[in-house]
């Protein structure tokens, strides 16, 4: 049977093309012919730098002459109609001879509409991309529980640059919020919806504490599924949220004081007042007593709804120790606190004056160790009980004729700070308190 090659070739998808060692077109299929719409007789004798555009005139140039020479070759490159419209295609250009001479077989397709969805891709890419990494608001990507992104605003945010971080688990998120981190970029769990929205705690590299508020999405990156989140930074709402707290518990607190322990008090005044009672007088003179140191206690206590400001422990403490003549053993040391720190102190050393029996040495130590600013103050007294010890913090417990708040609201007040109280017996006697509160720096 004998091919029609020709035939063959002219129905091809391909544009096929032979050239001369100058580039002449010795012969071109109907595809070249549509593709280019040049006629085959426009084509013939012309060279292939006619529907070449100048720009890769070289290159084309280069193309020739590896191909003449011996070389196959897969080349990308664009081609002009008639018309002048350049246009996109990919071809194989390969040696042959024919009688002797040098040619090259050469074989194209259009490749404009994919160059032009190319473009556009890349172009779109390139715009979100520059849009997601300028971003203002933090924003990462994670696979497997491992960072995969994180634009600019992640790493201002945290401190810490792209290479610290990518490749690794959310290593900054605060201890207590891991859990909820792993369930959120290992588990998927809340990303099993579209979308969520979670907050949790981050440790910068300076190691300041700050709020994040993610909203969390599934998607697909490098082929591969991934999590998605843009964050905002809420530490401001959830310090605030805090503080709303902070005084509502104030609140509950206050009225409970007033219509309970002031009012219990009160009527045991009317009733003295009523009846004209000489005990009862006595009574009521003793409760009034009481009311009126509770009413001191109650103004310590609206020291905790004050704003915190940076405090030097030391200065509360030289101040103190002026006042009540006893020995302090201070370094500057600051934290976040208010007036009410000065209350706490003094109504500690109060008691181990007053409770510590005669010639009782009390001693205040303020120091820094580690992101703890730690205040001491120890005597040699007769020390407290075994047995009420803990109670001394609850409310309205007292061993004399006193309110029962001090320690009450020394305890509410420090875990308003931050902090936490704690009591434990001296040795070779006494008591010691020490209180510690986060430094200014953590």
């Amino acid at each position: 049977m004998r091919m029609n090659w020709k035939e063959i070739l002219d129905k091809t998808l391909a544009g096929v093309y032979i050239l001369d060692s100058e580039g002449r077109f010795v012969y071109v299929n109907d595809i070249v012919e549509r593709a280019t719409r040049y006629s085959k007789e426009e084509l013939y004798g012309g060279d292939i730098f006619k529907i070449t555009p100048p720009e890769e005139l070289e290159k084309a140039k280069e193309y020739l002459r590896r191909t003449i020479n011996g070389e196959t070759i897969f080349y990308e490159a664009r081609y002009m109609r008639k018309s002048g419209e350049v246009r996109w295609m990919w071809g194989f250009a390969s040696p042959i001879e024919i009688e002797g001479k040098k040619y090259c077989l050469g074989s194209w397709i259009d490749v404009t509409r994919a160059k032009r969805l190319e473009n556009e891709l890349r172009n779109r890419e390139e715009f979100y991309r520059a849009l997601i990494e300028e971003s203002l608001s933090p924003i990462c990507i994670t696979q497997k529980g491992k960072i995969s992104y994180m634009n600019k605003a992640f790493e201002e945010f945290t401190g810490y640059r792209r290479d610290e971080m990518v490749g690794k688990e959310l290593f900054v998120a605060h201890p207590e919020d891991k859990e909820l981190v792993e369930k959120v970029c290992v588990e998927g769990d809340y990303a099993r919806k579209d979308r969520d929205t979670f907050s949790f705690r981050i440790i910068r590299k300076d190691g300041k504490v700050r709020w994040l508020t993610f909203r969390a999405a599934r998607i697909t990156y490098n082929g591969e599924p991934a999590i998605a989140a843009t964050a905002v930074d809420t530490t401001a709402i959830h310090e605030m949220n805090a503080e709303l707290k902070r005084r509502a518990e104030y609140l509950s607190l206050l009225n409970s004081i007033l219509r309970h322990d002031i009012g219990n008090a009160l009527t045991t005044v009317i009733a003295a007042l009523e009846l004209d009672d000489p005990k009862l007088k006595a009574k009521a003179q003793e409760r009034i007593d009481y009311i009126m140191r509770l009413i001191a206690d109650i103004r310590n206590l609206e020291s905790a709804i004050d704003v915190l400001k940076p405090i030097n422990i030391a200065e509360i403490v030289r101040d103190i120790s002026k006042r009540y003549r006893i020995e302090a053993k201070v370094e500057d040391v600051f934290v976040y606190a208010n007036e009410g720190l000065s209350s706490v102190l003094e109504n500690i050393v109060s008691n181990a004056l007053l409770h510590g029996g005669e010639n009782v040495k009390v001693v205040v130590e303020a120091f820094k160790n580690g992101k703890w600013a730690v205040c001491r103050i120890s005597d040699n007294g007769k020390g407290i009980p075994d047995d009420i010890k803990p109670r001394i913090f609850e409310k309205g417990f007292s061993t004399a004729k006193r309110t029962g708040m001090g320690l009450f609201i020394a305890k509410w007040l420090v875990e308003a700070y931050g902090g936490k109280i704690e009591v434990r017996d001296n040795v070779p006697s006494g008591a010691v308190f020490e209180i510690r509160l986060p430094t200014l720096e953590d």
